[in-house]
């Protein structure tokens, strides 16, 4: 079976484009390849693509019914391509893969060399065991008021440890980039946030099982929480998430720019006012970042200054285009 377009890129729009957009760029590009203006022979194809890509995705159902066959296909190759580390796996034993594919790829030579300088140092070891018993040394006594018990002093079992933090494992569980991840078995559910994006779309699946794939939420914003009932979280266009929460400024009431940032911890409710829209600033206000109907409060967007005020009870202040915000009253 020949593998299915991805109408986005016939259309040159993001995953996540609404659509009047995808409209503007079916009519822009039509107007560069349709057949009747354009004498290439392969004119007719591309003009063929750019009529199924608008007629899939300008329809609700059909476009969902698309998105499902996309994610599927995407995370298919994304696991064919990059083999998953559960992010429960311990960091030792990664480390001690690592050092036993060194050791296969060393030479008979070297191994044989080390062989001997580990003959040799076991016998100045034993030599200085006996000097050390004949002179009466021992090893350390803890004494306590039960008895005296002989305690050899030294390191703590080599390999011991504990499964690693999701903020700092080596193993990438504390970073991860776009694709489908399983949440609970590659991701930790948590407070996410992208760093390194282009035009970010995101979705968790509250299901991904046959074909009752079941959007839990979706959204762009930078920052978002994946619960723990998610069966899984994709993305697009995010670069990488971590959940190393990084403010914007030094303090909640300084200037702060683009991103999605929480309210209350790493910016100040108040009035904030912009310092340049010239690109077309958009902005929105959260009540929740896990991608629900009812996940933003208010949103808007303009090519002038712009005064909004964020309330106390906003979980998040998203924008983006609108240059540095500067917080003029309470």
């Amino acid at each position: 079976m020949p593998t299915e377009l991805d109408h986005y890129e016939v259309l040159q729009v993001s995953p996540n484009a609404e659509p009047g957009v995808i409209l503007a760029a079916y009519r822009r590009l039509a107007q560069t390849y349709h057949p009747d203006v354009n004498p290439d022979p392969r004119a007719p194809e591309r003009m063929r693509r750019l009529n199924r890509a608008l007629e899939i995705l300008s329809d609700p159902t059909k476009r969902e019914e698309y998105d499902r066959r996309r994610l599927r296909r995407l995370a298919l190759k994304h696991m064919a391509e990059q083999p998953r580390v559960p992010y429960g796996t311990l960091y030792g034993e990664a480390q001690a893969g690592g050092w036993r594919a060194r050791l296969a790829r060393l030479s008979l030579g070297w191994l044989a060399i080390a062989g001997g300088l580990g003959v040799v140092l076991a016998a100045l070891a034993m030599i200085l065991v006996r000097d050390t018993s004949d002179s009466g040394g021992g090893p350390a006594v803890e004494r306590s008021t039960t008895g005296t018990t002989a305690r050899s002093a030294g390191p703590a079992v080599a390999g011991a440890s504990t499964a690693p933090s999701p903020t700092t494992s080596p193993s990438g569980s504390g970073t991860f980039s776009n694709g489908t991840w399983l949440v609970g078995e590659e991701i930790a559910p948590g407070m996410w946030r992208a760093i390194r994006s282009r035009t970010c779309a995101w979705k968790r699946f509250s299901s991904i099982e046959g074909s009752t794939d079941t959007v839990a939420g979706s959204g762009s914003s930078l920052t978002v929480e994946i619960r723990p009932t998610d069966a899984a979280f994709w993305s697009e266009g995010c670069g990488w998430w971590t959940q190393i929460l990084e403010a914007p400024s030094g303090a909640p009431g300084d200037p702060f720019g683009p991103g999605t940032w929480l309210v209350n911890t790493e910016i100040e409710p108040g009035l904030w006012q912009n310092s340049d829209s010239s690109e077309g600033c958009r902005w929105a206000r959260l009540a929740s970042l896990d991608g629900t109907s009812s996940a933003i409060t208010a949103t808007g967007s303009g090519t002038s200054i712009i005064t909004i005020e964020i309330i106390p009870t906003d979980r998040a202040f998203d924008s983006w285009g609108c240059g540095n915000w500067t917080r003029v009253g309470n």
